[in-house]
């Protein structure tokens, strides 16, 4: 009963689009994603970006290239390896920035793609259907092949689900997953089939028009909530029958407002069977019997942090925009108010919490970075 509510309210209390402004405005064409090269990729996308984004901020060339589909290589002739990287749901392959150098040290090719729909503005998201986004992952998993010999793959939160549903069906060709805040199961699972309803009744679940995220939409459309949950049943349904048996190392917060972090302990010890896999768990410490799983404490008062936040593991604190020290914060948390620094204690946390006395901005960084890459690298260095 209590997801039919939620349905009537999407028809009738969600916000219309705003017909003047461009981020609302869907771009007349998508970028290729097929192209014979990477290179030629990169470079057809960044075009296509220049000519179709709704730019944030004054600074464009910045924009594009958090944005771009980028390429990173170790400084050794012979690279034996390489790792594709798929980011989430409305993120950007600048997501990938902080791991992507870890990678490299560690011999990676790297490559990042940008799902189609991203990059640009939110309304690109509109029109885009869920195979397209599986059709550029093949594409570009045959062309980083081609190149390599140990193929690995990566992905954050929706981005997960794309490459754990092509690695469960294809395991003799991937040598490893590496999967960040993955998005298997959602906090919002009951309500998300409705989404592909929804569209056809209203386009938008909230707007953000003063937005200044360089990173990442702030809009989210229906139509984007359903391609998530095309992606969270495609990769279920596989995992209802399918184990991985090659090295997968995945990281989740205890207190992640996205996926049901718990259920994500269950599917890695039922499916991921390798014995050197490891899933690092941000939180207390976790009631299981797998010793391949590690914890460690979110709770930071030292840094105001009380817990971890979904897009938290992926950013060094030294990162220029999401990090410790950047100008830019997610004060957009949950909270009713807006902050006051005259008045408020600043605290970080996943989205939604609230405590009496504190003001709770996301956490957008990970203060166990160096950590988590020491204990990725044992995982990708399994033989």
């Amino acid at each position: 009963m209590k997801s039919y509510i939620f349905l009537l309210i999407f028809i009738f209390n969600f916000c219309n689009a705003d017909k003047l402004n461009s981020l609302y405005i869907p771009s007349n064409t998508y970028p290729n994603y097929n192209q014979s090269t990477f290179e030629e990729y990169v470079n057809e996308t960044k075009k296509w970006l220049k000519n179709n984004r709704t730019f944030l901020t004054n600074n464009h060339e910045l924009e594009l290239k958090l944005n771009t589909p980028f390429e990173k290589k170790p400084q050794q002739r012979n690279i034996s390896k390489g790792i594709l990287l798929v980011h989430g749901l409305g993120d950007s392959s600048g997501y990938f920035d902080d791991l992507s150098k870890e990678l490299v040290k560690s011999g990676f090719l790297v490559r990042t793609i940008l799902l189609i729909g991203h990059g640009s503005k939110p309304a690109d998201l509109l029109n885009v259907e869920f195979e397209t986004w599986e059709k550029q992952v093949l594409h570009h998993i045959k062309l980083l092949q081609e190149e390599v010999d140990e193929l690995w793959l990566g992905g954050f939160s929706t981005g997960t689900n794309l490459i754990t549903s092509y690695a469960l069906e294809n395991q003799n060709e991937i040598s490893g997953l590496l999967l960040f805040s993955p998005g298997f199961a959602s906090n919002q699972e009951r309500i998300l089939p409705f989404s592909g309803i929804g569209r056809y009744f209203k386009t938008w679940l909230f707007q953000d028009k003063n937005s200044k995220n360089i990173l990442r939409y702030q809009s989210l459309s229906l139509n984007a909530s359903y391609l998530y949950y095309q992606s969270l049943k495609d990769v279920v349904s596989k995992l209802e029958n399918k184990k991985f048996s090659k090295p997968v190392f995945i990281t989740i917060s205890q207190d992640d407002s996205v996926i049901k972090s718990n259920d994500i302990v269950s599917i890695f010890s039922n499916n991921f069977i390798h014995p050197k896999s490891r899933l690092l768990w941000f939180g207390n410490d976790v009631k299981t019997k797998d010793d391949r799983i590690i914890s460690l404490n979110s709770y930071l008062p030292n840094q105001r942090i009380a817990n971890f936040s979904h897009l938290s593991v992926l950013f060094n604190e030294n990162n220029f925009f999401y990090g410790k020290e950047s100008y830019y914060r997610m004060f957009r948390n949950g909270q009713e108010k807006e902050f006051n620094p005259l008045v408020d204690v600043l605290w970080y946390s996943a989205w939604g919490l609230k405590e009496e006395g504190k003001y709770f901005a996301r956490l957008t960084w990970n203060p166990y970075f160096d950590e988590t890459i020491n204990l990725m690298n044992e995982v990708i260095n399994t033989k």
